[in-house]
């Protein structure tokens, strides 16, 4: 794991460097990398899980885990089977076999994961520093001591590492200069290209919005592919340097797919991917609505119509029109502080929808639940193709039907998301609150095999952690957009004069990663439920953090070859 000199520092930035001399030893760097794990750790272990019992987040991931480890899969078919993906509830699951505390576990892979990707940089950029610097700002990033992020029993404790390792396996694969053919590093990194795609698959079973990443990774593949090219072309070894992490991450994927189908009869691994509801939903939300109202997607007047439409949906209305609907209308409005609030909001609309039809008895199997999902959407589509008047045109999507105003909303709402993010608005340190039965609660102590009414920190390690945490924010509100401007600046110079190199590539990776997740954010709340919340912005923080030395990093470099030029 040492750094090469020299012939690393030209490939890495394609100009004339001097041999570079690392002030920092080996032994030394261990050392330091050691000493902030180790104190990463200990502050992380003071701050206990908030156990919140909430039957479709927290505790639906420890149910799920408990079927699996009683060997039954993910348990009794309901409405809330493949509502969630699967790899946290597995992830739970291991650990609880495995016997440790969970936040523990999340946090050492977490640490692992950050010190991966700390180490490929400083190994691309022949730089220790800023493996040290960029491991340091990692190691305490403050969301792991929030009880709104990692103090809940929530899947964002997995993915964050997934995108940090996805990433960290995408540099050491495509970005690490070493000369080769696309040939030859595929003989050399088959290995590492499989465990991506490995990676890759259990992110897409983590969260639902994995895409995200994708425009970041291409960066990083396309730029790899580049460099490599110049050693020689050959077009099969490139589609096997490309599609080897496709390939791979489809195991994980048609397993869990396999497993479903086996036990349940449906060939998928997520609900919210499975094209019959997804049919039946874009088909309730082309209804007409008399008047538009933000986060409304299926208002009274388009219920009416509905259940002129649909004898499907006929069977729904004592649900959606009863207690189940005003329990949801009262959740959404709740959460959001909406008054007046007379409809169930958006986002909890399409767990309305899931609960109606259970209550109305057709989640008793698999097949039975898509074969009402496919009538639904038939007879509201076939009734809209007939009165072109009351709806718009099909679609079949999750994503709200959209209004010329969401361009700007969106927009808005980014600008608004960033400001949380360069902030860290919304991350409270310390213990929270949570809810739940005794019973709920003595199920989750004994999955995380963690104590669900900890005492809170000492006072010594939680000031040390608000200090930390403020330190973070300074780091951050004037680190990344000076770090922004000056990468978008060396880009474009680079870009004018032909010497794009791997510093700039990472740093627009990095940069694409956030806005990404920023703006994909701000169209969730412009368009479908409030999504300004660092639950959500959790996974772009640690590269939000990550950006700032890089661009460091390449204006040193910039400044080096200037000075040896």
């Amino acid at each position: 794991m040492s750094h090469p000199t020299g012939s690393r520092s030209k490939a890495a930035c394609g100009t004339k460097i001097p041999p570079a001399t690392h002030p920092i030893g080996q032994r030394t760097l261990w050392i330091l990398l050691a000493a902030i794990g180790l104190s990463s750790i200990l502050l992380r272990q003071a701050f206990p899980i908030v156990a919140i019992a909430a039957p479709h987040d927290d505790y639906l991931f420890i149910t799920l885990a408990e079927s699996l480890l009683q060997g039954r899969w993910r348990g009794d078919y309901n409405h809330l089977t493949h509502a969630k993906g699967v790899a946290y509830p597995v992830f739970l699951a291991l650990n609880q076999l495995a016997g440790w505390p969970l936040k523990l576990t999340e946090h050492i892979l977490y640490l692992g994961a950050a010190l991966y990707f700390s180490h490929m940089l400083g190994r691309i950029v022949n730089a220790r520093w800023l493996t040290i610097v960029t491991f340091m700002l990692l190691a305490f990033n403050p969301a792991p001591w929030s009880p709104v992020v990692g103090g809940r029993v929530i899947r964002e404790g997995l993915y964050t590492s997934l995108t940090l390792l996805m990433l960290a396996l995408a540099l050491r694969c495509y970005m690490l200069p070493d000369g080769t053919s696309v040939r030859q590093a595929l003989r050399k990194h088959w290995a590492g290209l499989s465990l991506l795609g490995l990676v890759g698959g259990v992110f897409w079973l983590t969260r639902e919005e994995g895409v995200w990443l994708l425009p970041s990774m291409g960066m990083l593949v396309v730029y790899g592919l580049m460099v490599r090219w110049r050693q020689g072309v050959a077009i099969l070894p490139a589609l096997a340097y490309l599609g080897l992490p496709l390939m791979v991450a489809q195991l994980p994927i048609q397993t869990v797919n396999t497993l479903n189908y086996r036990q349940y009869g449906v060939y998928h691994h997520n609900d919210f991917h499975s094209p019959d509801f997804v049919a039946a939903y874009g088909a309730l939300s082309r209804i007409r609505h008399d008047a538009w109202q933000r986060y409304v997607v299926f208002p009274k007047d388009a219920r009416e119509r509905a259940y002129r439409f649909s004898a499907a949906a006929r069977e729904l209305k004592p649900h959606l029109e009863g207690d189940l609907g005003q329990a949801w209308r009262a959740i959404g409005c709740d959460q959001t502080r909406t008054t007046p609030c007379p409809e169930i909001l958006s986002g909890w609309f399409m767990w309305a929808l899931r609960d109606a039809v259970q209550a109305a008895g057709h989640y008793q199997t698999a097949p039975q639940a898509a074969a009402f999902y496919r009538q639904l959407a038939t007879q509201i589509n076939t009734a809209c193709d007939q009165s072109p008047g009351e709806c718009l045109p099909r679609r079949q999507t999750l994503v709200p039907p959209w209004r010329p105003q969401y361009a700007a909303d969106t927009l808005r709402a980014s600008a608004q998301i960033a400001t949380t993010l360069t902030n860290l608005h919304g991350l409270p340190i310390g213990p929270g609150e949570g809810f739940g039965t005794p019973k709920q609660l003595d199920t989750m102590a004994r999955i995380t095999h963690q104590p669900v009414a900890a005492p809170p920190p000492s006072a010594t390690l939680h000031q040390m952690a608000m200090g930390l945490a403020a330190a973070q924010r300074l780091i951050l509100r004037y680190g990344l957009p000076l770090a922004l401007l000056a990468g978008a600046w060396a880009t474009l110079q680079a870009l004018r004069n032909r010497k794009l190199n791997a510093c700039h590539a990472i740093g627009l990776a990095l940069t694409a990663a956030i806005a990404v997740r920023v703006l994909l954010l701000g169209f969730l709340e412009a368009t479908s439920i409030p999504s300004n919340n660092m639950l959500y912005l959790s996974p772009a923080l640690p590269l939000a953090l990550a950006l700032i030395p890089v661009a460091c990093a390449a204006h040193l470099q910039r400044h080096t070859t200037s000075t040896a030029t």
